[in-house]
């Protein structure tokens, strides 16, 4: 099985979450609705991201879904 490193990153002065996966890389960002952008990687077109723009507005957590399963890291 080829595991992704996730993460989860909330900017909470901005209102922004971010959620990439695997190593990092260029990207550039697709909006798919309003406020909130899907990454991809520049060479391979591969899937890398999302960024939620306005997340506590838009319902936070109650409307955030990842697909399972997923290699999850938990750091201080």
């Amino acid at each position: 099985m080829n595991k992704k490193k996730l993460e989860i990153y909330y900017d909470q002065e901005a209102d922004v979450l971010e959620i990439t996966m695997g190593e990092p890389s260029p990207c550039y960002f697709d909006e798919v609705e309003d406020d909130l952008f899907e990454g991809h990687d520049e060479k391979t077109g591969e899937l890398k991201g999302y960024k939620v723009f306005n997340f506590l507005k838009r319902g936070g957590l109650q409307n955030i879904r990842i697909p399972l399963p997923a290699n999850i890291e938990i750091t201080k």
